[in-house]
């Protein structure tokens, strides 16, 4: 499937008004430390993941670009063809489901398909993640929301001594202040005692919105509270084909981009051009836990 077009985008969004594409261009050709020549379409997801806030948008690029600037351990070198990459994507399992949910949300599944922590690198997986996010969003658009399911099964303590609390904290601030789509819920399944110690190394990173859209389930009757079975993989009792399936069209789709990954890497900030002090990523990451807001006009 090709990328959606602006075009398509505002032909089949009321909401959407190309004045607010442009002003967001005007606005950001007076920032002199983000990048030129963004596209329509990357401007059209801003404007959706925001509500259509012109303000809102504003903190939400400023965040985008920064943080992916200053985290090239999560969005730099993302060549599918690498080492680090076919190693993540050789132990995850991440399908796309071709049903939504009843609102028309999209619904993504994770799992581990190896579970030696040996092999595990987090800073690979979450560089993966992200890059499926990536191209669901040039491909599907302007949706209504995402949802994730993570299967809890084989991550054991081993997993979690290799998480590093930086780039957890990094994924969770990149969630909350800069994801140009909504991600309205991560359910947590087949949970054990190991879920609930991975919640509460997350919970120093969440904001009150966060924690309640991070959902644990113990069994799966819980879930099908959440998404129908018509939506949901054969074996978590759905109705479509496996996890194992869908993960096989998405790793060709990822390999497929492989130029628009190298290319997306010249989207970031110029630091010597932004106006007033120079950010570096202490300054970003800081210790607060959330994207240090920053004044702009």
């Amino acid at each position: 499937m090709p990328p959606i077009s602006a075009q398509e985008e505002l032909s089949r969004n009321s909401n959407l008004k190309k004045e607010n594409i442009d002003y967001l261009r005007e606005w950001m050709s007076k920032q002199p430390h983000l990048p030129s020549g963004v596209t329509d379409e990357q401007l059209i997801l801003f404007l959706n993941c925001c509500q259509h806030s012109l303000e809102a948008c504003k903190q939400t690029i400023e965040a985008y670009y920064t943080i992916r600037t200053h985290a090239p351990e999560l969005f730099g070198n993302r060549d599918p063809q690498s080492r680090e990459i076919q190693q993540a994507l050789s132990i995850f399992e991440i399908g796309l489901m071709p049903k939504t949910d009843k609102h028309g949300n999209l619904i993504l599944f994770v799992r581990l398909s190896d579970f030696d922590a040996n092999k595990y690198y987090c800073d690979d997986f979450l560089k993966i993640f992200f890059m499926v996010q990536d191209l669901i969003l040039l491909e599907k658009g302007a949706v209504h929301g995402l949802i994730f399911v993570v299967d809890m099964k084989g991550i054991s303590i081993g997993h979690l001594t290799r998480v590093k609390l930086s780039s957890l904290k990094k994924y969770y601030m990149y969630i909350q202040d800069a994801f140009p789509g909504k991600v309205l819920c991560t359910h947590l399944i087949n949970a054990s005692s190991v879920t609930e110690t991975f919640m509460n190394m997350s919970k120093p990173f969440l904001t009150k919105d966060l924690v309640e859209k991070m959902l644990v389930h113990t069994t799966m009757g819980t879930l099908y509270e959440y998404i129908p079975k018509e939506a949901l993989p054969k074996e978590y009792g759905g109705e479509l084909e496996s996890v194992t399936h869908y993960n096989q069209e998405m790793r060709p789709l990822v390999e497929e981009y492989r130029d628009w990954f190298e290319k997306e890497e010249v989207f970031r900030v110029d630091e010597s051009k932004r106006q007033g002090r120079a950010k570096n990523a202490g300054d970003v990451f800081g210790v607060e836990g959330s994207f240090k807001k920053l004044d702009i006009d």
